[in-house]
């Protein structure tokens, strides 16, 4: 592989080896039109039909405290995210410590079923106690001003002690596993050592209640279809999704770094089945690479999506998943990144008529990483749902790594009575390509002006502002186009705060329609195509050209 220079920057608490890495979110719904929707799941923090966003900062200091991490949340309105209107929160339930990293995962849903979505933030550099590194799960609930910190509560490892290094709040997804109406929530601690084998990873699930998020029948859940292994990071990456349109959401999980018999880091991802009784690993799935074989530092299952996007409009009714391999090389390119789409149905999740996908609109080029991150949402007309792909480490012309985002749609076409995919790419709004922005590094959607359908959100956190480097920066495209788009800085009016260097704002993305199927989870991810030894715990490596 084309070795690059190696920035090494203390982020997210996430650990990247080897080739372009970064963290992503990953928040996904379905269309509304052809899967049930789910209120549980509405990421409308005060309830009046708005979608808002949630951005996570993870290396902002709060005051001295450096790397505490904060999110800011922005409200939606008729002209869409609102200035003037926005908040910050820091750390609850405890005070902001060095290296936090509070705000490298957001997720949205109503686990208390009062009609106000409520916000999930992880902070996997949180110290338990004494513990190093154990990481924590902060939860604000909604009501009609907002979010607020009224009734806050920190949650920390379930169904397992905090060990040192775990990162417990790693990834997150919010879905109704049991089906009571109450959002649930998942975890990710990618890097928990089991079986005297380390990072093996874990995901632990909270169950939602009358009274809010609940330990009381937390359940911890290990690879599914396959012996725990050193290093495979189960839990790395999540997302939910109805696959077998049964009521129940469904919870799948990336191991990126498990290997497929004797390939390398090839990756794999579970799925866990929900039911009455909750999210069950009896039965559970297992898949590795569709359409292709696993190759060494594929990746696959280092992002995540679902949504019912698999079939033309408007949709057969079953969730499908997305799945992300960014360091899947294309022919002879390395590191071009493929995608594969696995269909739901009444069995649950198939290969059958499963697909991959190369770069949209282009060449792949080496590095490139396409699919480091993912979201689905749909037109306002509701004709067509897509997917949407990131290509945080795409060149814009001259620019390296400047980064991009493509869209995956069905169009109709009546002279032929017929539905084509189609693809768009999509370059930094608001703002010229910079070299190193990583523009596609985390997605979301969210119907922020109540039109029906979905703005696509896609964060740069290493874009510069002004002088102050890599402060970051969120675009805002107006369903899938540049129309009316909006672009957001720390220093846009409203948003809370001002931008700093290194602040990462944009790192993590929450955000939902008005009535979204599922939501995927934050997805931290960062990778190497040829790594052998497991990573350090609360480190980051930043590959660049």
């Amino acid at each position: 592989m084309d070795m690059r220079r190696v920035v090494v920057i203390a982020v997210l608490g996430l650990a990247i080896w080897g080739s372009p890495a970064a963290a992503g979110h990953v928040a996904a719904w379905g269309p509304q039109q052809s899967v049930a929707a789910d209120d549980s799941l509405r990421a409308d923090f005060n309830n009046d039909g708005f979608a808002d966003l949630a951005v996570g900062v993870p290396r902002e200091d709060a005051g001295r405290v450096v790397n505490a991490g904060v999110v800011n949340v922005q409200y939606g309105s008729a002209g869409g995210l609102a200035a003037g209107h926005g908040q910050i929160f820091t750390q609850v339930a405890g005070l902001p410590e060095p290296g936090d990293f509070f705000g490298g995962a957001v997720a949205a849903g109503d686990f208390n079923h009062d009609g106000f979505a409520d916000l999930a933030v992880g902070a996997s550099g949180e110290d338990v106690g004494p513990v190093q590194d154990a990481g924590a799960v902060s939860v604000l609930y909604g009501s009609a001003t907002g979010l607020t910190t009224t009734g806050s509560r920190l949650f920390t490892q379930v169904g397992s002690a905090p060990e040192p290094g775990d990162s417990f709040g790693f990834a997150l997804a919010t879905g109704d596993f049991n089906h009571d109406g109450f959002a649930d929530l998942a975890a990710g601690a990618p890097y928990e050592s089991t079986y005297d084998e380390p990072f093996v990873g874990t995901v632990s699930v909270l169950y939602g209640s009358a009274g809010g998020l609940s330990t009381i029948g937390g359940r911890i859940f290990r690879q599914v279809g396959s012996a725990p292994e050193p290093g495979d990071l189960f839990g790395f990456a999540l997302a939910t999704g109805d696959f077998d349109h049964d009521g129940f959401a469904e919870l799948a999980v990336g191991a990126p770094y498990e290997d497929a018999g004797n390939v390398r880091d090839a990756g794999a991802v579970s799925v866990l089945y929900g039911s009455a009784g909750g999210l069950t690993a009896n039965p559970g799935q297992i898949f590795t690479q569709v359409a292709g074989l696993p190759e060494p530092g594929d990746l696959f299952g280092l992002a995540l999506t679902a949504g019912d996007f698999g079939q033309r409009p408007p949709g057969d009714g079953f969730a499908d998943l997305a799945v992300g391999a960014p360091f899947e090389d294309v022919g002879g390119v390395a590191d071009a990144g493929a995608v594969s789409w696995i269909l739901g149905s009444t069995g649950g999740l198939t290969t059958l008529r499963g697909r991959i996908f190369t770069q949209v609109a282009g060449l792949p080029e080496p590095g490139d990483v396409f699919g480091f991150a993912l979201a689905t949402g749909e037109s306002s007309d509701g004709v067509f749902s897509y997917l949407a792909i990131g290509t945080p480490f795409e060149d814009v012309g001259n620019v390296r790594d400047a980064g991009a985002v493509s869209a995956l749609y069905y169009q109709y076409y009546p002279r032929g009575d017929d539905y084509r995919l189609l693809g768009r790419i999509f370059t930094q709004l608001g703002s010229a390509p910079e070299r190193g922005d990583v523009f596609g590094y985390a997605l979301t959607t969210g119907d922020f002006n109540h039109d029906g359908g979905t703005d696509l959100v896609a964060g740069a956190p290493e874009e510069d502002v002004g002088a102050v480097v890599d402060a970051g920066a969120v675009s805002v495209l107006n369903g899938l186009t540049r129309a009316g788009g909006q672009f957001l800085t720390q220093d846009s009016p409203g948003v809370g705060s001002s931008a700093e260097p290194g602040d990462f704002f944009g790192a993590a993305l929450a955000a939902a329609n008005p009535a979204p199927v599922s939501t995927a989870a934050t997805t931290t991810t960062t990778t190497n195509a040829t790594a052998v030894a497991p990573p350090t715990p609360g480190s980051s490596v930043l590959w660049r050209h």
